[in-house]
């Protein structure tokens, strides 16, 4: 499987990620002390090709019982082609049976949520206004 541990040189083409859908706005530290953090999972998708092309990544806070998908984006001309799945399923794979992860996502990214769902996850809560642009949260759950 071409999920690796993010390294940071790979922050460069996260970044580009990240802008490229405009979901998000981390800065460059943020992702270095996610990756440097004992409590992090931060994880690449890399393409099979010469090019070892960076086409997606995730990063998890494991906390045992209560951990959280903190962020996880694919380029949007890799989406739905199994990449987020196997970015979702390496932290699964680092949680334990009884374990809980919780996520929140945008009300309004529909893509997103029929995607949690699609892998289990299940709304139990709101948080109206969360985002600075007054878009409310969707807060999800999933039960390992």
């Amino acid at each position: 499987m071409p999920v690796r541990e993010m390294k940071e040189s790979d922050l460069p083409e996260v970044l580009a990620i990240q802008r490229e859908l405009a979901f998000q706005d981390w800065k460059e530290p943020q992702f270095v002390s996610e990756i440097k953090a004992d409590y992090a999972l931060a994880v690449v998708y890399e393409s099979d090709t010469d090019s070892a092309e960076i086409l997606g990544y995730a990063i998890f806070h494991l906390m045992g019982p209560d951990s959280e998908l903190l962020s996880i984006a694919t380029k949007r001309n890799t989406q739905r082609k199994g990449i987020g799945t196997s970015l979702i399923q390496a932290g699964f794979q680092k949680l334990s049976a009884g374990d809980s992860l919780f996520l929140e996502v945008r009300e309004n990214n529909a893509n997103a949520r029929h995607f949690y769902e699609r892998h289990g996850f299940e709304p139990f809560s709101i948080r109206k206004n969360y985002y600075s642009d007054g878009e409310t949260a969707i807060l999800y759950k999933k039960n390992l």
